[in-house]
């Protein structure tokens, strides 16, 4: 009782879907404070997409790790792990299969909880005033980071959630399946159906 996955997700999914919404504005007549406020809206979106993400496949390997191995031993030996330790040793404990660590699924795993941590153990760094063409270069170089961070957020999250369709099952999916024939309710928002789509297709390959 008590997990927070399915929340997660949607959070997740609803940010992204509000940042992508932001950006799409036409603000070629809008004063430059205006613009800057519009920037500063989609960057918060994008944060959240990315925090949310992660929180929810740690939340979801959690979950099943407590329901499957019981919580004390969880608590004595898996909770303290670190996030991606646990999708590549959970599983294997549970049912004997482990995520394909070369696959796409598990790279953008990686990347999602890279992101994360930059963002949550976000750290200022010194600026030298006498170089403004490098902190320009830099300031280009973070941004383009940040908003490739934001892309792979809610990628990673689908790509995790198909994967573990052919890994665990549909109905042991740890996350969600987000297969329509399964869950006739699915529900997925216009603005993310081609992301979805690419998801499906690289799966699909990577398991033909």
């Amino acid at each position: 009782m008590g997990g927070l996955q399915y929340v997660y997700f949607e959070v997740a999914q609803e940010e992204y879907v509000k940042c992508l919404d932001v950006e799409a504005l036409d603000d070629s007549d809008l004063h430059e404070s205006e613009k800057t406020e519009l920037s500063y809206k989609a960057t918060g979106h994008a944060v959240k997409a990315i925090v949310f993400s992660a929180l929810c496949v740690e939340a979801s390997i959690n979950n099943y790790a407590g329901i499957h191995l019981g919580d004390s031993y969880c608590e004595n030996h898996l909770y303290s792990m670190d996030v991606i330790s646990k999708w590549v040793v959970i599983p294997k404990l549970v049912c004997g299969k482990s995520i394909d660590k070369s696959g796409p699924a598990f790279g953008a795993l990686k990347r999602l909880i890279k992101a994360r941590n930059k963002l949550v153990h976000n750290k200022s760094q010194e600026f030298d005033p006498t170089s403004i063409s490098d902190l320009g270069q830099y300031l280009e170089k973070r941004d383009k980071t940040f908003k490739d961070d934001f892309e792979s957020s809610l990628r990673a999250l689908y790509l995790m959630c198909m994967e573990m369709d052919f890994l665990l099952g549909q109905m042991h999916n740890p996350i969600r399946t987000l297969d329509k024939e399964f869950n006739p309710c699915l529900d997925m928002p216009k603005q993310v159906k081609p992301l979805f789509d690419e998801c499906k297709n690289i799966v699909l390959k990577n398991h033909s």
